[in-house]
């Protein structure tokens, strides 16, 4: 071997020896710290401006309570006087009453299962996007540190890929997961709404049985429990919690399967990266 061609090989057998090397465990650590810092500095702005988005809504909030508080004091204030004038409650409509209330309770569920449903879900697929970030840099990290003698470039390299396999799968479990809190929301409003229109209902049936009562001194008080328009009244509005809830499974049980054919992919995947 010519002098020339062995000192060529020594000058390269350092750094082929580095090449495999695992990283100084200090150096990963700090690696490691800065992500964390950075993940972390990343999420409170993604807190402010999910923030900054509830100002906002919960100002809607008040404004659109406040136009059904003036609707419900203008009609008090007109009842009163007609009672005031007529000495009847005959101004007193038991109905509107019932739809003022159903008007608020409508509010709420605009506030609660649509609007502030689409906040929590944009800014939870931002979160999500952020911890997968992260994630997948940490896992590569950790590849590298793998020192394995001489299999360690090829355990690195397999821990690197099943690294980018864990975070394509997570993904998928992330959009799957938004899904199905994007379906909920909108079965809750839904179903809300049929709930709040058999409460408003129930509530005009006894506001009108109360005002009867009032009309006529010396009637027997009213029994719900006698009455069959209460009891049929009652009745919608308890299937109309139960449809929620029976709803609300439905979407659970239909995304259970979908998870558990990720699962079963995943679990593939994985074993033909391994060779298994």
């Amino acid at each position: 071997m010519s002098p020339r061609l062995l000192l060529g090989l020594l000058c390269c057998a350092p750094v082929l020896a580095l090449a495999d090397a695992a990283p100084d465990p200090a150096a990963v650590q700090k690696q490691i710290q800065d992500l964390e810092k950075q993940q972390r500095r990343e999420a409170q702005k993604i807190d402010q401006a999910e923030e900054q988005e509830r100002i906002k809504l919960r100002a809607r909030e008040r404004d659109e309570l406040a136009k059904v508080q003036r609707d419900t004091s203008s009609a008090v204030a007109t009842a009163t006087t007609g009672a005031v004038a007529t000495g009847t409650t005959a101004a007193f409509d038991p109905a509107k009453f019932a739809q003022l209330k159903f008007a608020e309770d409508e509010v709420h569920n605009l506030i609660q299962n649509q609007l502030g449903a689409e906040i929590s879900l944009r800014f939870d697929r931002e979160r999500k996007a952020l911890d997968r970030k992260y994630a997948l840099q940490r896992a590569k990290l950790e590849a590298q540190q793998i020192d394995a003698g001489d299999d360690t470039a090829k355990q690195r390299e397999t821990a690197t890929k099943t690294a980018d396999l864990n975070d394509q799968y997570q993904q998928k479990y992330d959009d799957l997961a938004l899904e199905q809190a994007t379906e909920e929301a909108k079965v809750r409003y839904a179903r809300t709404t049929a709930i709040n229109t058999a409460e408003r209902d129930l509530a005009a049936l006894m506001n009108k049985r109360m005002l009867d009562q009032t009309s006529k001194p010396g009637a027997a008080p009213w029994n719900p429990a006698a009455d069959p328009e209460y009891a049929k009244l009652t009745a919608a509005r308890d299937q109309a919690k139960n449809e929620l809830e029976t709803a609300l499974d439905e979407v659970r049980a239909k995304f259970s399967s979908r998870k558990t054919d990720l699962d079963n992919a995943k679990e593939d995947d994985l074993a033909k990266l391994n060779g298994g």
